[in-house]
């Protein structure tokens, strides 16, 4: 089972989300920081990028967030459907079909960075688990 929920925080967006396999954590991640800002579910999506990446699992979560973050300021883009696929070298392959932010449905404040402090992931026995903090 995978998901995300939103944690209390005082100024900036907070959550953790989860997955049984470390790509289905970090898509979901990707989903909370979307959910955070914007909806675009009735858009048909305008462009699909794949971007890889490789690292630890902390470096690969902050890839994630950062990517998002990046083509919304860099694009004006924001995900509709997103896709993590695992890589033979061990790093991942993010997937965006993205639509102009003009068609999507702004709900919250526009996401500026990841913070490193307590940014976290790992696995347990329930599968993986992560949560970060993002700069509004």
């Amino acid at each position: 089972m995978s998901g995300f929920r939103f944690l209390p925080h005082t100024a900036d967006i907070r959550f953790e989300a989860w997955g049984s396999t470390r790509a289905e954590c970090l898509a979901e991640a990707a989903r909370a920081l979307v959910a955070s800002f914007a909806q675009a579910d009735a858009a048909e999506p305008a462009s699909i990028r794949t971007v890889e990446f490789d690292g630890t699992d902390e470096q690969l979560l902050l890839a994630v967030l950062d990517e998002i973050i990046y083509r919304l300021d860099a694009e004006g883009s924001v995900p509709l459907a997103i896709g993590v696929r695992p890589r033979s070298t061990g790093g991942i392959a993010l997937d965006l079909a993205s639509v102009a932010v003009a068609h999507a449905e702004l709900t919250g404040a526009t996401p500026k960075a990841v913070a490193l402090h307590e940014l976290q992931i790992g696995e347990d026995e329930r599968g993986w688990r992560c949560a970060a903090t993002i700069d509004v």
